[in-house]
C-alpha cells in the first residue's frame, strides 16, 4: 500500500515537473525573441531575486508545516490541535509575507537602483511585490496540501500557474509589446488566480481563529525550519550571485546571454532533480525506519549507479545539442552565451548526486552540516566570481559554478559517509565519463547545416554511441535498465 502511494506521488510530481518544463520551453522563445538581450537579462535577474526573497521569507516554515502536520494529526504531539496549527501557520505566513514584501519594496526603491544603475528597477519591483506576497502567503495552503498528501492538487496548482502565465503572455503579445514590466504583470495575474484556486482546494480544512494562535508552536516551527531556510537560501544564492556580478562588471548584454543559456539548462532541474528530490528521499527514509542500514545502503548504492550510468552520458549529449536548441528557440543573438552550457549542466548533475551522497545527513537530520557546506560553497562562489569575471567573463562564471558545487558535493558526501557510506565502484563511472567525453568531442566536430538538423542528428548519434558504450562498459546496469523498460512496456500493455 505504501509503495503504491509513493508511486502515485512520484507520478503526480514528475508530471507537474514535465509539464512545467514544457511550458518553459514554450515561453522561452517568446521572451527571447520579443525582448532585447538587455531586457531578458534584467527580467532573469528580477525573477531570480524574487525567488531569493521568497526563499528567505518562508524561513523554512514550509518544511515545518509538513513535519508538524504529520505529528499533530496523528496525535504524536498532544500539546496542539489541528485548528491551532492552522491558525498559527496562517498568522505566521501572513506576517512574514507582509514583512518580506515591505523589505522587497525598500530594496527595489532605495538600494538596488543605485547599485545596478537601471532606471526601470523601481517600477519592476513594485509590480512584482504582489507576486512576492502571494507566493509567501500562498505557500501556507500549498504546503498544507502537500502535508495532507494531496499531491494531485499540488501538481494541478503548479501546472495551472505555469499555463495561465503562458496565456497572459500570449495575450499581451497579441495586443501590445512585451517588456519586463508586462511579463511581471502577467506573472502577478497568474499568481492571483492560482492563489484563489489553492484556497478553494483547501477550503474544507481551513479553520482559523486569532484566539487559537500558539506562540509556542510558532517558535518550535521556526527552530525546525531555520536551518533548512538557510540551506535553501544559499542554494538560490549559488545560482544567482554570479548574475549580479555579471550585470555590474560586464553589463546587461552579457547578463542576457548568460541568463538565456542558464535558463535553458535549468529545465533539467525542473524535470529531473525536482522529481528525484521529492521521490527519492521518502523511499530511503522509509527503508531506514523499516528495514535498517543495509537495505537502505543497497537501495541507494544501486540507484546511484543507475544515476551515474544514465546521467554522465546525458550531460555529454545535452551539452552538445543544447546550443542548437537555444539558437533555434531564442535566435542567434544569444549564441555567444552557449559556451557556458556544458559547465552549468555539470553543476546540475552534481546537485542531483547530492540526493544520494548526502543521504546520511538527511537520515540523521544533520541540517547544520548541510548548512555549513552551503555557506562554504556560497562564499567561495562569491569570492572566485569577483576575481574571475572581470578577466574571463561569463565562461569564467560558469567554471566557478562547477567548482562551487564540487566543493559542496565533496564536503556533504564526506560528512554523510560517517553515517551511511554507499558501496560505489568508481572505476566503471570513470570509464563511462571517458566514453561520454569522447562522444561529446565527436559530436562537436559535426555540422549538418541547420540548427534543427544538428539537434536531432547529433542527439540520435549521441544516444546511439553512448548506449553502445554503456553496454560494453557497464553490462550490469544495462541489463537492469533493459529489464526495467521491458517491465514498464508489459505493464503498459
Amino acid at each position: 500500500m505504501a509503495s503504491t502511494q509513493i508511486l502515485r506521488h512520484v507520478r503526480n510530481y514528475s508530471s507537474a515537473g514535465t509539464l512545467s518544463a514544457a511550458a518553459g520551453v514554450v515561453t522561452f522563445p517568446i521572451l527571447t525573441r520579443n525582448l532585447t538581450v538587455d531586457e531578458y537579462g534584467i527580467l532573469g535577474l528580477m525573477m531570480g531575486t524574487l525567488t531569493l526573497f521568497v526563499a528567505i521569507g518562508k524561513l523554512g516554515l514550509q518544511h515545518a508545516v509538513i513535519r508538524f502536520y504529520a505529528q499533530i494529526t496523528h496525535n504524536e504531539q498532544g500539546d496542539f490541535s489541528t485548528r491551532q496549527m492552522n491558525s498559527t501557520v496562517l498568522v505566521v505566513f501572513a506576517l512574514m509575507a507582509a514583512i518580506t514584501t515591505t523589505i522587497w519594496l525598500l530594496a527595489g526603491s532605495l538600494v538596488l537602483p543605485g547599485t545596478l544603475q537601471n532606471d526601470s528597477l523601481p517600477s519592476l519591483f513594485w509590480i512584482a511585490s504582489g507576486t512576492v506576497f502571494l507566493r509567501l502567503f500562498g505557500s501556507a495552503f500549498l504546503n498544507f496540501l502537500r502535508a495532507s498528501e494531496r499531491s494531485g492538487k499540488v501538481a494541478t496548482l503548479q501546472i495551472t500557474s505555469r499555463y495561465l502565465y503562458i496565456g497572459f503572455v500570449l495575450a499581451v503579445l497579441l495586443l501590445s509589446d512585451l517588456s519586463p514590466f508586462t511579463v511581471l504583470a502577467c506573472t502577478l495575474v497568474a499568481e492571483i488566480i492560482t492563489f484563489c484556486v489553492s484556497l478553494y482546494f483547501y477550503r474544507d480544512k481551513i479553520t482559523f481563529s486569532f484566539g487559537e494562535f500558539r506562540s509556542r508552536l510558532a517558535s518550535a516551527m521556526f527552530i525546525y525550519g531555520a536551518p533548512l531556510m538557510v540551506l535553501e537560501t544559499l542554494g538560490v544564492f549559488l545560482r544567482l550571485s554570479d548574475r549580479y556580478l555579471i550585470q555590474g562588471m560586464l553589463g546587461e548584454a552579457d547578463l542576457g546571454m548568460y541568463s538565456a543559456s542558464y535558463n535553458l539548462t535549468s529545465y533539467l532541474e525542473v524535470i529531473v532533480l525536482a522529481t528525484v528530490a521529492q521521490a527519492l528521499r521518502p523511499i530511503y527514509m522509509k527503508l531506514w525506519e523499516r528495514d535498517g542500514t543495509e537495505p537502505t545502503r543497497d537501495f541507494l548504492s544501486n540507484s546511484f549507479r543507475v544515476y551515474l550510468a544514465l546521467g554522465i552520458p546525458a550531460v555529454a549529449i545535452f551539452s552538445a545539442t543544447a546550443p542548437h536548441l537555444l539558437n533555434f528557440l531564442a535566435s542567434p543573438k544569444f549564441a555567444a552565451g552557449t559556451v557556458i552550457i556544458p559547465f552549468i549542466t555539470i553543476s546540475f548533475f552534481m546537485d542531483g548526486a547530492v540526493q544520494w551522497l548526502g543521504a546520511g545527513l538527511y537520515i540523521k537530520r544533520n541540517t547544520r552540516t548541510l548548512m555549513f557546506w552551503s555557506m562554504i560553497a556560497a562564499a567561495l562562489n562569491l569570492l572566485l566570481n569577483f576575481l574571475v569575471i572581470p578577466h574571463y567573463g561569463i565562461l569564467g562564471a560558469s567554471v566557478v559554478t562547477v567548482l562551487s558545487f564540487a566543493v559542496f558535493l565533496v564536503g556533504v558526501s564526506t560528512s554523510a559517509a560517517k553515517y551511511l557510506r554507499l558501496n560505489i565502484d568508481w572505476v566503471t563511472p570513470t570509464f563511462i565519463a571517458i566514453m561520454s567525453f569522447a562522444v561529446y568531442q565527436l559530436l562537436m566536430q559535426l555540422d549538418f547545416g541547420f540548427e534543427l538538423t544538428n539537434l536531432f542528428v547529433k542527439g540520435f548519434l549521441g544516444c546511439a554511441f553512448c548506449l553502445l558504450g554503456l553496454m560494453v562498459i557497464d553490462v550490469k546496469t544495462s541489463v537492469q535498465i533493459s529489464d526495467l523498460v521491458r517491465s514498464r512496456l508489459r505493464g503498459a500493455t
